[in-house]
C-alpha cells in the first residue's frame, strides 16, 4: 500500500517501507535552470540528478504548464500525467519526458519489466490543469486541502470573520487573486507560486486572523489587506500571529506537507524573526534597581533556590522587598531556554482557583456541602475572594496549603485605585476610570455589608458541621475580624492584578498560580503560552523566542495583553508611562442605533428602503448612512478613538465622511468599492477634519490641567510613598494629553 496524495501544484508519494521518489520536474517555460536536486529510495542518499528544470517541488504558477506527479502502483516509482485538454501545448512536453522517465525507471530497476510501467502511464486519467482551475474543484489533494482548510479554519473562528472575509473578497477583486469562501486567505496562490511559504506569506495571513474587534477597526482601510497587515499592526497582534505561525508550522509538519528543508528554512526564520520582533530588547525597569535587586537575590538564595529547585531550573525568583508594599517581584533568567521551551511548570495542586478550593479549601467544601449556600459555587470571583481571605486571615498563612502563594503576596495594593484615599481619586478627574472605580467600590461596601449582616454566620455553621465535634472550626468572632472592607480589598486586588484565565480541561477559569504570578507586564514578552497540560497536569509556561547565555541574569517579562495605560493603572497599579503604543485617546461621537448588526454582502448594498428604529421611520438619508456604516463595519468596536500615534484611523474619517457628506456624494459613496474609505469634495473633507479637531479640543478641555502643566508638575514629582499615586495619574494624563497634541499637529497639516 502507498499513501498517494496529490494536487495541481505538487504530489508527495511515500509507499509503506516509506520508499519515496523525490524526482520532480517542472514545467515552467520561464523559470531558470535549477540546481540539481538529490533522489532518495529506500531511505538512501541515491545519485545527482542532471542539472536542469528538476526542482524540489512542482509549483505551478497560473501561466505554468500543468505538470503532475501521480502515484502509479504500491512499487515506490512514480510517472509524470499532464492534462491533455486544458493545457494541450504541454503534451509534446510531455511525451519528451515520458521517454526520460522510462529511461530513469530502467536505470533504478534493469530486471523489472518495463511495460507494466508503460500501460499504467498510458492508462492516466487526465487532470486538470490549475491554469484554469485554481480556485475550483480540486479536493484530491491532502496537502493543498489541508493547508487551505487549516487557514479557512482559523479564519472562521476569529473575531469578527465575516468583515474580514469581506475585506479579503474587496482585496481579490482589485488584485485578481481567485478568491473562495473554502480558501479566503488565497493559499492555493501561495502554493503555487515558485517559491511557496514565505515568512511574509505567512505573518500577513497570521496578523489578520489574529486581530480582535479593536484592532481590526483601526486597521479597516481599502489597503488594510495589501498593505496595513503586511507590516506589524502592534505588539500584542504580533506576538499572536508568531504563535499562530508556528502552530500552523508544527501542523504541517505533522501532516508532512512541505519538504524538511523547506519547512527548517521557514522555522528558522520565524526563530530569528521572534527574537527581533517580539522579544524584549535592552533593560526594561521596574520599582527596584537592579542592585537592590542583586542584594535581594544574594541575601534570600535559599528560598529562591527551593522555588526554583523544585518547579524550574530555567527560572529565578525575586521577592519583594520586606516591608515595602511599593516594590515589585520578578522573575529572571537563570539559563538558556530553547525556542518555544518550557521555562516553567507548577503542579496543578499549587493553583489557587475553582477545582482546588473544593478539594483543599475548607471554606470552599462547607459551601459545596450545605445546600441553602451551594448557589455561591455559580459566582467564580465571589468564591474565589471569600475563599483567599480565610486562607490568610482565618487559617493562617502557615498552615495553608498554599503557603507558598501567600508568602508572597504583597501585603496591600496601594497603586491600585480601588484601594486608594479620596484625594488620590480626585486625580482622576476627567477620566472615565474614575467613575468604574467608584462603582466598584460602592459594589465591594455593599458585599461586605452582605457578609457581616446574613452570610457568616451561614458560613460558621457549615464549618462546624464540616468540623464535626472537633474544636477546629473558627469562632464566629474570628470570622467577622477577618471579612472586612481591608482584608476584601486586598484579596480582590490580588485577583485583579495576579490571575490567569486558563483554559483547565476544558473550563475557562480563574486562577492564582505561585511563582508565574511574579513575572511582570510589558508590550513585548519572554513568556508566549500560559496553560494547563490536560487530564490533572500542571500549569505551564513556553517562551517564545530562545532565551540564550545572553539572557541569563535578566528580568523575564510577559505581555498580559494589549492594555491601555488606565487598564494598567485600574487593574494592576502602574502604567508603562506616556509612551505605551496601546493608549488611545477616547473620541466621543454619536452614532445611530444599531449599525454593529450582522449583515450579509447582498444586504450591505440595498439603501432603497428607509429603515425602521424604535418604531420610528428614518430619513432615507439615514438608511443610507447606517448601510454604508454596516457595509463597511465603521462602527465595529461601538466606540470611537485616536490611537497613540495621533493619526486618526481611516474607519474613523470614513465615519465622519458618512456623517458630514453632501448629498450629491452619497452615490458615490455607494457606488465606489471602498466608498468613504476615498476623500470626497475638498469641502466635506474640511469639515471631517474640522470635526477632529474640535472634538479632540473638547476632550482636551474636560481636564482640570493644560499638558504643559502636567509636564512640568510630573518633573518636579519625586514618586516617593506619599507622591506615588499623584506621579500615576500625572503620567496617565500626559501620554493622553501627548496623543491628542500629536493628532491636533495632524489636523493643523490637513487643514
Amino acid at each position: 500500500m502507498c499513501d498517494i496524495t496529490y494536487t495541481a501544484f505538487e504530489v508527495k508519494i511515500r509507499s509503506s517501507a516509506e520508499a519515496r521518489l523525490s524526482f520532480t520536474i517542472s514545467a515552467d517555460p520561464h523559470g531558470a535552470e535549477q540546481p540539481a536536486e538529490r533522489s532518495e529510495l529506500d531511505g538512501g542518499e541515491g545519485a545527482m540528478w542532471p542539472r536542469g528544470k528538476y526542482v524540489e517541488r512542482c509549483r505551478q504558477r497560473p501561466d505554468a504548464y500543468g505538470l503532475l506527479w501521480r502515484k502509479l502502483s504500491g512499487e515506490g516509482y512514480a510517472v509524470l500525467a499532464a492534462p491533455a485538454n486544458d493545457c494541450p501545448s504541454a503534451v509534446p512536453l510531455v511525451r519528451a519526458l515520458v521517454g526520460v522517465a522510462c529511461f530513469l525507471y530502467f536505470l533504478r530497476y534493469p530486471f523489472r519489466p518495463i511495460l507494466p510501467f508503460l500501460w499504467q502511464l498510458l492508462t492516466v486519467p487526465d487532470i486538470h490543469c490549475p491554469c484554469t482551475q485554481l480556485s475550483g474543484a480540486m479536493s484530491t489533494s491532502a496537502p493543498l486541502t489541508t493547508a487551505v482548510q487549516w487557514f479557512a479554519a482559523q479564519l472562521n473562528n476569529s473575531d469578527n470573520a465575516e468583515v474580514k472575509r469581506r475585506y479579503l473578497r474587496w482585496h481579490a477583486e482589485d488584485t485578481g487573486v481567485p478568491y473562495s469562501d473554502e480558501d479566503p486567505l488565497f493559499v492555493q496562490a501561495v502554493l503555487a507560486s515558485r517559491t511557496g511559504w514565505t515568512l511574509p506569506e505567512l505573518l500577513w495571513r497570521a496578523r489578520l486572523v489574529a486581530l480582535d474587534g479593536r484592532t481590526l477597526w483601526e486597521c479597516l482601510d481599502a489597503r488594510m489587506i495589501a498593505g496595513r497587515v503586511r507590516d506589524v499592526v502592534d505588539p500584542w497582534n504580533e506576538q499572536l500571529s508568531v504563535k499562530l505561525a508556528w502552530h500552523f508550522m508544527e501542523e504541517q509538519q505533522r501532516g508532512e506537507l512541505p519538504p524538511a528543508s523547506s519547512l527548517n528554512a521557514l522555522r528558522a526564520a520565524l526563530d530569528e524573526y521572534a527574537t527581533a520582533t517580539i522579544k524584549p530588547q535592552g533593560s526594561l525597569s521596574v520599582t527596584e534597581s537592579s542592585a537592590a535587586r542583586s542584594a535581594l537575590r544574594d541575601a534570600d538564595h535559599g528560598r529562591c533556590a527551593t522555588l526554583t529547585d523544585a518547579w524550574s531550573d530555567k527560572v529565578a525568583f525575586i521577592p519583594m522587598e520586606a516591608g515595602n508594599d511599593y516594590s515589585e517581584g520578578s522573575l529572571r533568567c537563570a539559563a538558556p531556554v530553547p525556542s518555544r521551551g518550557t521555562l516553567l511548570q507548577v503542579p496543578r495542586s499549587e493553583m489557587f482557583f475553582i477545582g482546588s478550593l473544593l478539594q483543599y479549601c475548607s471554606l470552599g467544601r462547607a459551601i459545596a456541602a450545605e445546600p441553602s449556600l451551594r448557589g455561591l459555587l455559580a459566582n467564580e470571583e465571589a468564591m474565589l475572594v471569600l475563599c483567599l481571605v480565610y486562607e490568610r486571615f482565618v487559617e493562617g498563612v502557615e498552615r495553608s496549603h498554599w503557603r507558598r502563594l501567600l508568602t508572597h503576596c504583597p501585603g496591600r495594593y496601594p497603586t491600585i485605585p480601588i484601594a486608594w484615599e479620596l484625594r488620590d481619586l480626585a486625580e482622576l478627574d476627567g477620566l472615565d476610570m474614575v467613575d468604574d472605580v467608584l462603582a466598584k467600590r460602592s459594589q465591594m461596601q455593599a458585599f461586605v455589608d452582605q457578609l457581616q449582616n446574613s452570610l457568616l454566620p451561614l458560613f460558621h455553621r457549615a464549618l462546624s458541621k464540616l468540623y464535626g465535634a472537633s474544636a477546629a472550626a473558627p469562632s464566629l468572632a474570628d470570622m467577622s475580624a477577618a471579612f472586612v472592607w481591608e482584608h476584601l480589598v486586598w484579596a480582590q486586588s490580588t485577583f485583579d492584578s495576579r490571575a490567569f484565565n486558563l483554559n483547565v480541561d476544558g473550563a475557562v477559569v480563574m486562577a492564582l498560580v505561585p511563582l508565574a504570578d511574579m513575572v511582570n507586564h510589558a508590550n513585548h514578552t519572554d513568556v508566549l503560552v500560559r496553560k494547563v497540560e490536560p487530564n490533572g497536569g500542571p500549569f505551564t509556561m513556553q517562551v517564545g523566542a530562545a532565551l540564550t547565555a545572553a539572557d541569563v541574569g535578566r528580568e523575564l517579562w510577559m505581555s498580559y495583553g494589549p492594555l491601555q495605560n488606565w487598564e494598567l493603572l485600574q487593574h494592576y497599579g502602574f502604567l508603562l508611562g506616556p509612551d505605551n503604543v496601546h493608549d488611545k485617546l477616547p473620541f466621543p461621537l454619536a452614532v445611530p442605533a444599531g449599525p454593529n448588526e450582522p449583515q450579509g454582502e447582498s444586504d450591505a448594498t440595498d439603501t432603497s428602503a428607509p429603515l425602521s428604529r424604535e418604531g420610528g421611520t428614518e430619513s432615507s438619508w439615514d438608511a443610507r448612512r447606517l448601510a454604508l456604516m454596516r457595509r463597511y463595519a465603521l462602527c465595529l468596536p461601538g466606540r470611537c478613538w485616536i490611537p497613540h500615534d495621533g493619526v486618526p484611523p481611516a474607519a474613523l474619517l470614513a465615519l465622519l465622511r458618512v456623517q458630514l457628506a453632501q448629498a450629491d456624494e452619497f452615490d458615490m459613496m455607494e457606488g465606489r468599492r471602498y466608498g468613504p474609505f476615498e476623500p470626497l469634495s475638498p469641502v466635506t473633507e474640511a469639515a471631517v477634519v474640522s470635526v477632529v479637531k474640535s472634538t479632540v479640543q473638547c476632550v482636551m478641555e474636560s481636564f482640570p490641567t493644560t499638558l504643559a502643566e502636567d509636564e512640568e508638575t510630573l518633573a518636579e514629582v519625586h514618586g516617593d510613598e506619599p507622591t506615588k499615586n499623584h506621579m500615576l495619574c500625572l503620567q496617565l494624563r500626559v501620554g493622553l494629553k501627548r496623543i491628542a497634541s500629536r493628532c491636533l499637529e495632524w489636523c493643523a497639516r490637513h487643514s
